[in-house]
């Protein structure tokens, strides 16, 4: 079948070609080939890519034998076709690309290339895999350059290197042998031997050491390990025990701060449930001996005390003052406060406002001083410095070069020289209303002789001048009430114990006064009243050793408790009859008028006079005189009864506190000639006042 796609030169050969035309060089046969087939690979059809490929094998067969190969390093670019026989002009018209040469790397510098790596990046070793992947790219470039060969690969022979042009032999040398070429194949597969010992070489294993050279192996390493291991446990130690020692330390105080907060919760637990318990089931006291008072009692229930909270507060009070074994606990407190040097030569117990500028005549100044109350069983009731008004002149303090005596204030009293001293507050102004209300008496009762005897305390003469700034003055005070009496006849009792203050007029360790000092005030109202007054040879007196009275109740202090004194007393030698009677005056009974103290409490032997405070007594004497004498006093006035026993025909006692009936109504009942006012000046300057008012209107 013609083809009528392909040239004439090729479907048609000349006559005139020769039979046995030279040869083609090997190259150029193959660049012509390779020419053909990039024009037979632009066109379409498939026969003339048939066609095209039966010439390229035409061409390769006509060609001289294959050279040999040269190595990679000398490849030479390729010899583009040429048309020098004219035979395949049309390749002329085909536009000619050579295809650029596969760059291959030189086996030595891989080598290289493989050792600075190693030797620059130890942290990334040559791996088998990395010995493998190289190999094969090795070994792969190496089967390319040899499937270039016709005889390996026909079909798409690669492109040789350039190459100089060869020179035809000398005319002159026909016989000259051919010049040799390398073995390229061979020396590219040493090359590939080299790469591939080097990398092995590189990733090679140490070969393994017996067991006796690894025993000494270890052992030499063990041994030149062994110092520094030594020093590092050392130094470990050390550490170790610091940071133990510290952990250890802060975990034992931290379990000891626990199993202390937990015997601090059941300590706590233990002692709250047992004073509950205690203060439940435990007798309650009713007197106190120490403070010579009786207690408070449980208040009656009624709607009208709780909605005002008189009954809640009442047993409140109750509680509070009623505890169980408080004498024993108030012993214990003051051996503790002793043991631990907490009482010293003078001690200021209460609180005691200084004194103050006096204020202007128009308006004194009002201030609110501390109260001492004092309800006792059988002497005094109520004995309290009340919130009026108060105010002192001020006063230099005379130089002393004895140093200052040590001080302590609780409850308004004074401990000095083994003596307790309560603190006067008041001012002239806050007995004007006692005075009013003794006025009121008089008025109502305007028959009956009035008289008022406010009486002084321990204060105003056994007060050191270094503590004299606690005080206010009391003459002052009494001054002012018996300036403020209208018909009411004043009785000095101040001046009558001045004049006698070197005597022990006062007790050391109790408020009241002695009874010496009840005689020298007694004998005074005798003389103001004008009645009859024996002397002291007309009494007998009494005494016994080892008292402590209320002061020591109210502080609690050592110091008197361990310097007591000796109580006295006078009975008189005349006849006389003691008769007592309840608080409406009912119930009578005849007694002595002495109560007898041998086994009471030393606390309470101040209750030996008249026994008390809590009843009405009546005394008949043998003086008929047609006297009748009515005593409205606190417990100083407890002491006078026994020195007026020569002086009236009858005389009556009655506490403000405890008294149940109208004393108007009672003294006229009665026949009252005479009324006397016996009191300290805390009473005339506190509520005792009011209960006195109280008893009047009742």
């Amino acid at each position: 079948m013609p083809h009528h796609d392909m040239p004439e030169e090729i479907t048609e050969p000349a006559d005139d070609t020769p039979q046995e035309e030279q040869k083609l060089d090997r190259r150029t046969a193959i660049a012509q080939a390779r020419a053909i087939r990039r024009e037979a690979a632009a066109v379409e059809e498939h026969q003339a890519k048939m066609q095209a490929q039966e010439t390229v094998t035409q061409i390769l067969e006509n060609a001289e034998p294959a050279p040999p190969k040269a190595p990679l390093h000398n490849k030479t670019a390729p010899v583009p076709v040429s048309n020098t026989t004219g035979k395949f002009g049309w390749l002329d018209e085909v536009s000619q690309k050579p295809e650029e040469p596969k760059p291959v790397q030189d086996p030595d510098e891989i080598v290289e290339a493989l050792l600075a790596s190693s030797e620059s990046k130890k942290k990334s070793p040559v791996t088998d895999a990395l010995v493998d992947q190289i190999v094969a790219e090795v070994t792969g470039q190496r089967q390319e350059s040899e499937s270039t060969t016709p005889e390996e690969t026909a079909s798409v022979p690669e492109e040789p290197a350039e190459a100089p042009q060869e020179t035809e032999p000398a005319a002159s040398e026909p016989d000259a042998p051919a010049p040799e070429k390398p073995d390229a194949p061979q020396n590219h597969r040493k090359n590939e031997e080299k790469v591939i010992r080097e990398l092995r070489r590189l990733t090679a294993k140490p070969p393994a050491m017996s067991e006796v050279e690894a025993a000494r192996m270890y052992q030499k390493q063990t041994a030149e390990a062994k110092p520094a291991v030594r020093k590092m446990k050392r130094r470990f130690d050390r550490d170790w025990q610091k940071r133990a020692g510290g952990i250890k330390a802060a975990d034992t105080k931290r379990r000891t701060e626990r199993a202390f907060a937990g015997w601090n919760i059941a300590v706590c637990l233990l002692m709250l449930f047992g004073i509950a318990a205690g203060m439940l089931l435990f007798e309650r006291p009713t007197v106190s001996m120490e403070e010579n008072r009786t207690l408070a009692k449980m208040p009656e229930f009624s709607v009208e005390n709780y909605l005002s909270g008189k009954y809640t507060g009442g047993v409140a009070e109750y509680y509070n003052d009623t505890v169980p074994f408080r004498s024993t606990f108030k012993g214990l407190i003051q051996h503790f406060r002793k043991t631990f040097g907490m009482s010293g030569s003078a001690v200021i117990v209460g609180n005691v406002p200084a004194k103050q500028p006096e204020p202007a005549e128009t308006k004194p100044a009002e201030t609110t001083l501390p109260a001492v109350t004092t309800e006792t069983h059988q002497t005094e009731a109520t004995l309290t410095t009340v919130s009026e008004t108060t105010a002192a002149e001020p006063e230099e303090t005379p130089e002393n070069d004895a140093p200052e005596r040590e001080g302590e204030l609780s409850n308004n009293i004074l401990i000095v020289d083994n003596r307790g001293i309560m603190l006067f507050g008041g001012w002239e102004t806050m007995g004007e209303n006692y005075a009013n209300i003794l006025n009121r008496y008089q008025e109502q009762l305007p028959d009956v002789n009035m008289y008022s005897m406010v009486v002084p305390t321990v204060c105003s003469f056994y007060t050191p001048e270094e503590f004299q700034h606690l005080i206010t003055s009391e003459k002052a005070n009494i001054d002012y009430i018996n300036s403020c009496l209208n018909g009411v006849h004043p009785v000095d009792a101040y001046g009558a114990l001045e004049r006698h203050k070197d005597e022990p007029i006062f007790m050391r360790t109790d408020h009241h006064w002695s009874s010496l000092g009840a005689f020298y005030a007694a004998e005074e109202f005798s003389a103001t009243a004008r009645v009859p007054f024996v002397s002291m040879d007309e009494y007998e007196r009494h005494s016994k050793e080892g008292y402590v009275g209320t002061l020591y109740g109210y502080t609690n202090n050592i110091i008197l408790k361990e310097n007591p004194e000796e109580f006295f007393w006078y009975v008189p030698k005349a006849n006389f009859t003691t008769t007592y009677y309840n608080r409406s005056f009912a119930s009578p009974y005849e007694g002595s008028m002495f109560m007898d103290i041998e086994n009471t409490a030393p606390v309470s032997w101040y209750m030996t006079y008249i026994a008390g405070d809590d009843h009405i007594v009546k005394v008949d004497t043998e003086i008929p005189n047609g006297r009748r004498l009515c005593i409205i006093k606190d417990s100083y006035g407890n002491a006078l009864i026994p020195f007026l026993t020569s002086s009236f025909e009858t005389i009556y006692v009655v506490d403000m506190r405890y008294f149940d009936l109208n004393a108007i109504s009672f003294m006229r009942e009665q026949g009252i000639t005479d009324v006397l006012f016996a009191m300290n000046s805390y009473s005339a300057n506190g509520p005792n006042t009011d209960k006195i008012e109280t008893i009047r209107v009742q």
